[in-house]
């Protein structure tokens, strides 16, 4: 909480030193109309807020397999209710060639299970020196936006994943020590940039890499040649299975993108349980990759289309011992009160139960600006297939913007499959999200 304090009395602080350096004599100003218009000064601080209010309403399956796991007392529960008070500082200065910037992100939420909690997190809050155009030095809390794919990116190493119900939500970032340096010429080749990149890892940050004391690096390489974006990329260190990554996108048309990305992960350990409970080991070498295309029609229908294959993903066989886990340690207890099988699944559910844990899926995404000449409202459907078990999620939205800084969205997540299937076996069978977000 004590962090809260700090960054809002630095950017106040930094707004009422800043008002105060480039503040003029209003005595100063004299009618002419033979003058030169100067040009405007830039500020050189700058702070936003935005505010969102949201109403979860989750439907739950009570015959899936993972509301059991959960829930295995509560058969009598139809609804969940969630609701969220979310507060995004954002502030950033400039002086010469030092820039400051942060971003804090403040929480306040309440449903029956937890009743009121808060939640407070620094997002980003980091330093950018730029001697020259070329080079740059960033040293703080960032994220590092690697990859071109919209809903996945398996080659973001020094990033978190996206939440694929919402790729375009702002993702926490990681400590670290990073540079740019950009060099621009003539011929095929237009643009060359190096962005190197090293991340303390212990237990008090950056441990979601482990709670060992460690260094992990890497860096990434940019290419601009042909009309097309390459970026190659690595990662490596002590405590980390060493990757190397690729990714390009080309504009084919000012309308049609397609887009690739693809990362391979050495040495990866994948931990599997069987129906019975047995666990194993399995080392070998991943590789993630996925094609993706965006169109824009002449309708202002925007497409959004990617195929994506998760290599460090479970199969169809490998999924469904761990469901069949499940269903045997919830009729054990039921009958028994005995928790050995269904404690067992819960120990891996942190590999089983994310958010695309099997092997092959396909997302689309189609938006619709304004149809019907109906102002500042795009209708949309967004559709998650898993390819391996023929199950899906379709979420359509609505979103409205009635002035210029209010958003008005609301989504309803649908989810199908049969038993046994990754999204036939979730918590809830139906999510209805309402959003009023405000910005100043």
């Amino acid at each position: 909480m004590r962090g809260i304090f700090v960054f809002i009395f630095f950017c106040f602080f930094l707004v009422l030193i800043c008002g105060a350096a480039y503040s003029k004599d209003s005595d100063d100003i004299a009618i002419d109309l033979d003058f030169e218009i100067e040009e405007v000064e830039k500020k050189p601080y700058s702070i936003n807020f935005d505010f969102e209010a949201k109403e979860t309403i989750k439907i739950f399956d009570k015959d899936a397999l993972l509301f059991k796991q959960k829930y295995p007392d509560k058969n009598n529960e139809d609804t969940f209710l969630q609701t969220d008070f979310d507060l995004t500082i954002e502030g950033q200065s400039q002086i010469n060639i030092i820039k400051m910037y942060g971003r804090f992100n403040g929480t306040i939420y309440y449903n029956e299970d937890e009743n009121q909690e808060s939640e407070e997190k620094i997002e980003e809050a980091y330093v950018t020196i730029q001697p020259s155009f070329s080079l740059s030095i960033d040293v703080g809390k960032k994220v590092h936006k690697w990859g071109k794919g919209y809903a996945f990116n398996p080659s973001a190493f020094f990033s978190r994943p996206k939440n694929i119900d919402d790729p375009d939500a702002t993702l926490e970032g990681y400590y670290s020590f990073s540079m740019d340096y950009i060099k621009s010429m003539t011929g095929i080749l237009k643009t060359v940039a190096i962005t190197p990149v090293i991340m303390p890892i212990n237990r008090d940050f950056n441990n979601e890499f482990g709670l060992k004391d460690g260094l992990v690096w890497g860096g990434k390489i940019y290419f601009f040649a042909f009309n097309t974006d390459i970026d190659i990329m690595f990662q490596t260190g002590d405590i980390v299975d060493n990757r190397i990554g690729f990714d390009f996108s080309n504009n084919l048309t000012p309308s049609f993108e397609i887009h690739g990305d693809a990362a391979l992960v050495e040495d990866y350990k994948k931990f599997i349980i069987d129906d019975s409970g047995n666990t194993s080991e399995k080392d070998y070498t991943a590789i993630n990759f996925l094609l993706g295309l965006r169109y824009l029609s002449g309708l202002d229908t925007t497409y959004i289309f990617e195929y994506y294959r998760n290599g460090q993903g479970y199969s169809s066989k490998e999924y469904e011992n761990y469901l069949t886990l499940i269903e045997k340690g919830y009729n054990q207890y039921t009958n028994t009160s005995d928790t050995t099988d269904i404690f067992k699944s819960k120990t891996y559910s942190t590999y089983y139960n994310q958010q695309t844990a099997m092997r092959d899926y396909l997302y689309l995404k189609i938006s619709q600006k304004e149809p019907f000449d109906l102002l500042y409202f795009t209708p949309a459907i967004t559709v998650i297939y898993n390819i391996n078990d023929y199950s899906a999620s379709i979420t359509p939205q609505i979103t409205y913007t009635p002035i210029t800084n209010l958003t008005l969205d609301m989504k309803a997540g649908l989810l199908f499959g049969e038993s046994k299937t990754e999204y036939g076996e979730k918590i809830n069978n139906a999510r209805v999200l309402l959003s009023i977000k405000y910005y100043f």
